[in-house]
């Protein structure tokens, strides 16, 4: 497609190399999305930050780090895609210190933002870094959402602290957040084998009434 659109004289900037970086990306030809990228730097064209949070996002942490310091440097402001593939990337990898300094240089950080590092910390086990996070949420204004809270019960429940995991899915309950088919999977089974069976069928009916879609982990 790119050759066709070269070969016929069609105007290539910007826009319309990123439109095709993302139909390779999306198509998963990483190499032909990254030579395209180069070929955008050679015309003398400025890339944008469309165009770093494709490349971020659909490249190895290694060369994520590399564009988004190349990012920096050439004085494109990131966005909040830009952090969230960041800190992603960064605690997929259990590079939890590096992920907390990209979410610290953030003037305007998301609920989004913060499910993606209090999953990973999560996910590290460290649930305490990750309750520190959402009172930071509370401390900001941030509302919590479904992803948040199940994030955190299924945290805790992996650690083998189910009061403080139905802790938070009551809190959630009480702050009229809906739950969703994972937060009862994280938290029915427990329930159950303590005995608890007049909370867990309670849970069932809100189950029912519930109509929320369920969140997908990280």
């Amino acid at each position: 497609m790119f050759k066709v659109m070269r070969e016929s004289n069609m105007d290539m900037d910007t826009a319309v190399y990123n439109i095709i970086i993302h139909g390779m990306c999306k198509a998963g030809k990483l190499e032909e999305a990254w030579n395209l990228f180069t070929n955008l730097l050679l015309s003398g064209l400025q890339p944008d930050v469309k165009t770093y949070n494709m490349m971020i996002r659909f490249s190895a942490l290694g060369r994520a780090e590399k564009l988004y310091a190349e990012m920096l440097r050439r004085g494109i402001v990131p966005d909040t895609i830009t952090y969230n593939s960041m800190i992603h990337g960064l605690c997929k990898q259990n590079k939890l210190a590096e992920a907390r300094k990209v979410f610290d240089s953030m003037d305007n950080k998301s609920c989004s933002t913060f499910n993606t590092l209090i999953n990973g910390y999560c996910k590290a086990r460290r649930v305490d870094d990750g309750i520190d996070l959402f009172c930071e949420m509370y401390r900001r204004g941030i509302v919590a959402n479904v992803i948040t809270y199940t994030t955190l019960i299924h945290g805790f429940r992996q650690v083998g602290d189910f009061k403080t995991a139905l802790d938070i899915f009551q809190e959630m309950v009480s702050n009229g957040v809906r739950s969703s088919s994972i937060t009862f999977r994280d938290i029915l089974p427990e329930l159950c084998s303590k005995k608890e069976l007049r909370k867990a069928v309670a849970m069932l009916v809100d189950l029912q009434k519930s109509v929320v879609v369920c969140p997908q982990r990280m």
